[in-house]
């Protein structure tokens, strides 16, 4: 499940040629590349008319490799504006199941801000909500550690204990999700963040674990196959201020290097 980063993401754009084949980009842009591809097959599968290739322009102010969904953003971008050029309606579902062919697993980012419980190597809404996420306050950092491939990291054997567990986090993430309630939604985000530890370890998270305990948070959010992770508080608190401050000048003085600040949910 993916926390909507508001104000941040990709922008691409799609210029087609008339008389060259093939898709072309500036950068390592492959997996968009293949996004663009895909959906101008897409085309003739509808029987639309479309260019047979065309120059792709992208920006973002994600960074890559840490867990920020930067890649899935640009992917999404690009189908989305393949999609403008050709006239090609595709709903989110269908944008969703193009960016997992074009890179393996992906990030639920085509629903922008609906919570959706999402089975990203395979493309399927397993749960979509149609109210927004309680809102929270995200003080995030970046933990130590290189930049994370995701195609080159295995599926987790989960063991029938672990999905026992994540089927009582999921059913407590519909109650956070029903009730608005923030620090319910702090210990899923807590819960997922200990079973990945077993898989994909971040040696610093007890260290955020603590300054978490220590300074009111709800919880603790990582990205699964990356090194960014946040400390969750209820923006109802009325200390909320105070808290995200001292938790901000703790994860400075541990050397983390913070991503965005102060961050909420923007329904």
């Amino acid at each position: 499940m993916t926390i909507p980063l508001p104000r941040h993401g990709s922008f691409a754009v799609f210029r087609p040629h008339r008389t060259r084949d093939g898709v072309r980009s500036a950068g390592a842009r492959s997996k968009s590349v293949r996004a663009a591809e895909i959906v101008l097959r897409t085309c003739d599968d509808h029987g639309l008319p479309r260019p047979p290739g065309g120059t792709l322009h992208l920006r973002s102010d994600l960074p890559p490799g840490c867990g920020m969904g930067s890649s899935t953003a640009d992917v999404v971008a690009t189908i989305r504006s393949v999609c403008d050029c050709c006239g090609l309606p595709l709903d989110d579902l269908h944008i969703s199941a193009i960016a997992v062919q074009a890179e393996t697993a992906s990030d639920p980012l085509a629903f922008d801000t609906v919570p959706v419980l999402f089975a990203q190597r395979h493309g399927e809404v397993l749960r979509r909500w149609n109210r927004p996420l309680p809102p929270v306050r995200l003080v995030g950092c970046r933990l130590p550690g290189q930049a994370v491939d995701t195609l080159g990291v295995s599926p987790p054997a989960y063991t029938s204990d672990e999905h026992a567990e994540f089927a009582h986090l999921t059913s407590a993430l519909e109650t956070a999700v029903r009730t608005g309630n923030a620090r319910t939604l702090g210990r899923v985000a807590t819960g997922s963040a200990l079973i990945n530890q077993r898989y994909l370890p971040k040696p610093d998270l007890p260290r955020v674990l603590e300054i978490c305990e220590r300074t009111g948070g709800v919880g603790v959010q990582v990205a699964h196959s990356g090194t960014v992770c946040s400390i969750m508080y209820d923006p109802t608190d009325a200390a909320v201020d105070q808290r995200t401050v001292r938790a901000r000048r703790a994860l400075d003085a541990a050397g983390f290097s913070s991503t965005a600040r102060y961050l909420r949910e923007d329904p």
